[in-house]
């Protein structure tokens, strides 16, 4: 049998924020549960602090019951991008219209998801792997510029700058 490795914070917190955008977690409880049918053990106080790092708060669904989403805590685009770049940035590189950027393993996904709700005008979509984030720019000069954004929030969130 191999030997597999520890769940890491980013790969947990990846797998909450997919688990959330599916509409299913009604509650932690419930939210343990679906993580331990994926093989990720997580205390009660564990959780918690996980769904704040990731903006998750509960709200009133259109049924009546009470649901997870991810919300940006400040309303301000790119808010919560700065921490989310300094957790998980390795690299980011520009090519033509595109920027490929790379994260630990598993977190490709939660970094794409922090940039879609980012919503920058630059950026086009992203195309996100397990370790690779693809992003299209509107044009040369944009990928640029996000790379740029990218590697300023990683520094300065780091204490870099």
């Amino acid at each position: 049998m191999a030997e597999s490795l520890p769940i890491t914070r980013t790969q947990r917190q990846a797998a909450i924020s997919e688990l959330i955008a599916q509409g299913l977690v009604t509650s932690q409880s419930q939210l343990r549960t679906m993580l331990a049918d994926q093989g990720m053990t997580v205390t009660q106080p564990t959780l918690s602090k996980d769904l704040a790092e990731i903006g998750a708060i509960r709200v009133r669904s259109a049924q009546g019951g009470l649901v997870y989403t991810l919300s940006d805590d400040t309303g301000i685009p790119g808010a919560t991008l700065d921490r989310m770049c300094a957790d998980m940035l390795v690299s980011a590189q520009a090519s033509a219209n595109l920027v490929v950027v790379h994260t630990p393993p598993g977190g490709a996904q939660y970094l794409a998801t922090g940039l879609d709700r980012a919503g920058w005008d630059s950026v086009l979509g992203c195309v996100a792997g397990d370790d690779t984030v693809v992003i299209v720019a509107r044009d040369h000069h944009a990928s640029q510029r996000v790379v740029a954004q990218l590697l300023s929030f990683a520094r300065a969130e780091r204490g870099e700058e």
